[in-house]
């Protein structure tokens, strides 16, 4: 379950933006946090928690390194590395020496054959350490963690083990609570932590990371396990989260049948789905019903029943946490933007622009849904990201007007979950106290 050690009273709350991974959806987030945090700022708020996870990593180290500016020159800087990024920024081609490498390198690990060293993966995404030098400024980062103007964390997930580790930069270093379902590191941040949470599996090969020294291994995409990190940021000691989602936060509903066998697409699509999109939507449900059915209100606090369930368990008790939340409004529209752009920009005699995302389309069959869901995590294009930020800025928009006080704590309100029966559930509460007095 979500939880979050108990704060001290304190001026202002604790804000924390959490940004799910994606790949090239990632210019969706900065687009959302173009409206958004100027916004908060007018308010008199700030973020001083930032956690991601795979692209949302990213994104929120560039955020966080960031910090000491203003929201205006914090998001134009966003905006901007997003509008120049390139496909050639983050993995390398594949039509060409490159593709020739990766094929011998795969055949070497079926084999046994020399051609096998290093990591196997279809793409190469060596490019990427490099560029992450150029966009995050990781000594400005590390002295915003020293000032504790912010706190940043970013999810990947050990091979060894398969758990989801935070590796968290904090002046007063990593949570220091019982958990178990993450395991924090404190550390200092760098690219290698960024690129594990990035490295999503069969593409991109598993990252070493090689500090701190107690975590050496192997890690990948953080989505894996944790690919929304609500939990994390709340212990971190966030009150209030801003979460960024690349679907809807409501669930899709069945997709209807098809009359042939699914293609290499549809299969992806779903898996890709279930490891990078639902996980999100689930996990903010979960904080709206713990609002709901295990906090009274910010003047009643914890329910007693559940302050000692948890207490006697060894965990900290549940907080209300006010929440924003931005998607799109249509399941599936990033998808279908990315194959509109696509076949604007590569299709016919365009596709002789990059052979790369010629040869793609082709492996993942005919012009379909699926197709565009898969397109949209690789598609760093500058059509596709302008399109995507202005998206996520009409989304953030959609929000604020819905929300003209920013922040929202009833589940019912956005998520379609059902009114509370607070009779019922006193009388649950009294029972369940009383339980726990007996054992």
């Amino acid at each position: 379950m979500l939880e979050a050690t108990l704060t001290a009273s304190r001026e202002r709350p604790t804000v924390a933006v959490v940004l799910p991974g994606g790949g090239a959806r990632g210019a969706y987030e900065v687009g959302a946090l173009s409206e958004l945090l100027p916004v908060l700022e007018a308010r008199g708020e700030r973020v001083s928690v930032w956690c991601g996870t795979s692209v949302g990593a990213i994104n929120a180290a560039a955020f966080a390194a960031r910090a000491h500016l203003g929201a205006a020159e914090q998001t134009e800087a966003a905006r901007s590395l997003w509008l120049a990024m390139r496909k050639r920024d983050v993995i390398a081609p594949i039509v060409g020496t490159g593709g020739l490498r990766t094929v011998a390198r795969l055949i070497g690990h079926i084999t046994g054959a020399p051609g096998g060293a290093g990591p196997a993966s279809l793409l190469d995404p060596s490019p990427l350490a490099a560029s992450l030098d150029r966009w995050i400024d990781w000594d400005g980062l590390e002295a915003n963690v020293q000032s504790r103007l912010v706190k940043t964390c970013v999810i990947a997930t050990s091979i060894s083990s398969g758990e989801p580790v935070a590796f968290v930069a904090a002046a007063d270093g990593p949570p220091r609570l019982y958990d178990d379902d993450v395991r924090y590191v404190g550390t200092r941040l760098s690219g290698e932590h960024v690129r594990a949470s990035a490295a999503i599996p069969v593409l991109f090969p598993a990252i070493e990371v090689t500090t701190p020294r107690r975590s050496v291994g192997y890690y990948a995409d953080g989505g894996t396990r944790l690919n929304s990190p609500i939990k994390p940021a709340l212990n971190l000691g966030a009150d209030r989260v801003i979460v960024i989602g690349l679907e809807p936060f409501r669930p899709a509903g069945a997709r209807p049948a098809s009359p042939r066998g699914p293609s290499l697409a549809d299969v992806a699509a779903n898996v890709l789905d279930g490891m990078l999109v639902d996980q999100v939507a689930h996990d903010v449900r979960r904080l709206a019903l713990i609002n709901s059915f295990f906090v009274e209100d910010a003047t009643t606090g914890t329910h007693r029943s559940s302050l000692s369930y948890r207490v006697s368990r060894g965990h900290q008790p549940y907080r209300p946490i006010s929440y924003a939340l931005v998607s799109p409004r249509r399941h599936g529209e990033i998808g279908r933007i990315a194959q509109q752009v696509f076949q604007r920009r590569y299709g016919g005699l365009a596709s002789l622009r990059d052979l790369d995302y010629t040869l793609i389309s082709r492996v993942l069959g005919s012009s379909s849904q699926a197709r565009g869901e898969l397109l949209s995590f690789l598609l760093f294009d500058q059509e596709f990201t302008a399109e995507l930020i202005e998206l996520g800025r009409r989304d953030a928009l959609a929000w604020l007007r819905r929300h003209p006080r920013f922040w929202c704590r009833d589940a019912g309100h956005d998520l379609h979950v059902g009114a509370v029966d607070r009779v019922a559930l006193s009388e649950a509460a009294t029972l369940e106290e009383f339980r726990d007095r007996r054992r």
